[in-house]
């Protein structure tokens, strides 16, 4: 198999992922809906979101590489190259960044998601567990956002080589 197959098709594992880490959320899930019948729409509501929600950039990068649009997911790394897809996709992790600030911080998410653990768990520093509060939900949300924006960051900043096949 050659490099370009595995870099032009790379999005496609992406959306695997997403649609397995969704499916092990609805597996864990159920016993808590088991304990809390009441609880199980919350549950399809966040299933159906990752789906959707967390397959959005990765479609974006697939209609990219069909359309050649793009080279290959690499082209993503280099959003300085000011290509209308890259720069689509990029735009697409903020807009859903903001979007998922706005639910947490002022439209109860961080309480919702208490309300239905098994999405958000941590393991580390002593502590294995869902976490539950939605103090610590609204913590870990922003240190995870600070994450993606370094990363984000440094993917405009930084003089990636691009590599061609």
């Amino acid at each position: 198999m050659s490099m370009k197959i595995v870099f032009d098709n790379f999005w496609l594992a992406f959306i695997v992922v997403t649609v397995l880490n969704a499916y092990i959320f609805k597996y864990r899930s159920r016993k808590y809906v088991a304990e809390n019948p009441e609880l199980e729409s919350g549950y399809k509501k966040i299933f159906k979101a990752v789906l959707i929600y967390g397959n959005v950039p990765w479609i974006i990068m697939g209609i990219g590489n069909l359309t050649e649009l793009t080279n290959s997911m690499l082209d993503f790394f280099r959003p300085r190259t000011l290509n209308p897809t890259v720069l689509v996709f990029h735009i697409s992790i903020i807009c859903l960044w903001i979007l998922m600030a706005r639910w947490v911080f002022f439209q109860n998410g961080a309480e919702f998601l208490a309300k239905h653990p098994g999405l958000i768990a941590f393991r580390g520093f002593g502590y294995s567990g869902d976490i539950t509060s939605p103090a610590t939900i609204k913590l870990f949300f922003i240190l995870t956002l600070l994450g993606g924006a370094a990363g984000l960051t440094m993917m405009w900043v930084m003089d990636i080589p691009v590599i061609h096949h």
